[in-house]
């Protein structure tokens, strides 16, 4: 038996899953002691063809559901797996050759333990700029993490490289199939509750080719927002409204000045959004990458919080939220 299952939910990326798989014949981990199982959600461009034409030295499975998101991907991918660890992976990961035997070795000196690995930015590959922003905004994390001046908790829980005790995923119910955005940092609170905790292991490595549209990037912060003014009050996982007011509180005084002038109000929020939207592929195309990078800092935030507005019914809601006066918090916040 398997002591690693891994598990890679994929949709219509056949080439970068190829690389994928091609890295995990490379371990260092003996190959008899881990299983890889590919979750197609509905692929459409020959997944399922060139994932049967694979040959590798460990034990491939490949699963298929019809288009129903991540969530439902890596729940099937769970209940179906044979290892006592899962170790998730998503189809743009290039895990290095020790990737397996540092998350194998961690849990089997730690029961309890959730084992969060970086997502690096591939040397001298060029990305766009919303890309390049991400990558930056998590080696700045990963570097306070490697530091000590962090420890790593449930909200910094990304799906793309981590593991966990399989019977721990299933008793907690695995994740939110109806939550689309930060279903990783819910999974997170609730693996909390069971007595878990949370590292950062660098040595985890993987990089990390993200294929994602600017539409797609300018969307995340929004849902980011949402899903936490949900988390908070649907669920009740009140640590997500308390790392929002925190994070709030660090934000440099021009984000903080604009968001107070335009979020909730009918002309200048739309004003702005429809400034700054365009604003960021524009100055990277004439070559100001800075100055795009800093506007994608600023609409990040401005979007994050105007997603938690939205959900709470209105601004005034939020800001009430947000100057509600805090429990002391973790450090090391998932938002950028």
């Amino acid at each position: 038996m398997p002591f690693i299952s891994v598990i890679i939910p994929t949709y219509n990326r056949k080439e970068s899953l190829k690389r994928t798989l091609a890295a995990l014949s490379r371990q260092t981990y003996p190959a008899d002691r881990f299983e890889v199982i590919v979750v197609s959600d509905g692929a459409t461009d020959g997944t399922g063809d060139a994932i049967r034409a694979a040959s590798c030295p460990y034990r491939l499975r490949f699963l298929e559901q019809a288009n129903s998101g991540p969530s439902v991907a890596r729940n099937y991918g769970a209940r179906a797996a044979c290892g006592e660890v899962l170790v998730y992976v998503d189809d743009d990961i290039e895990p290095i050759d020790v990737f397996l035997e540092v998350h194998a070795r961690a849990h089997e000196a730690d029961d309890a333990l959730v084992l969060i690995g970086p997502q690096s930015m591939p040397h001298g590959e060029w990305f766009p700029v919303w890309i390049a922003w991400e990558h930056a905004m998590l080696e700045r994390q990963y570097a306070r993490f490697r530091s000590g001046e962090w420890q790593a908790g449930p909200n910094n829980l990304y799906s793309g490289n981590f593991s966990v005790r399989r019977k721990y995923l299933i008793e907690c119910g695995g994740f939110d199939e109806t939550f689309k955005r930060q279903e990783d940092v819910e999974l997170g609170y609730r693996l909390e509750k069971l007595g878990l905790h949370f590292r950062f292991e660098g040595n985890a490595d993987a990089y990390h080719r993200p294929v994602r549209t600017y539409e797609s990037w300018y969307m995340t912060p929004y849902l980011y927002g949402v899903r936490d003014v949900q988390m908070a009050n649907e669920k009740g996982q009140q640590q997500a409204l308390i790392l929002a007011r925190k994070h709030y509180r660090e934000r440099n005084r021009l984000t903080r000045l604009l968001a107070k002038l335009c979020i909730g109000r009918p002309l200048l929020e739309p004003l702005t959004f429809g400034i700054l939207k365009p604003a960021i592929p524009l100055t990277d195309r004439i070559g100001w990458r800075r100055a795009s990078l800093a506007l994608c800092s600023l609409t990040f935030n401005l979007r994050y919080l105007q997603g938690m507005a939205n959900e709470m019914g209105g601004a005034r809601s939020m800001w009430e939220a947000l100057a509600h006066s805090a429990t002391p918090a973790p450090e090391s916040p998932h938002t950028p």
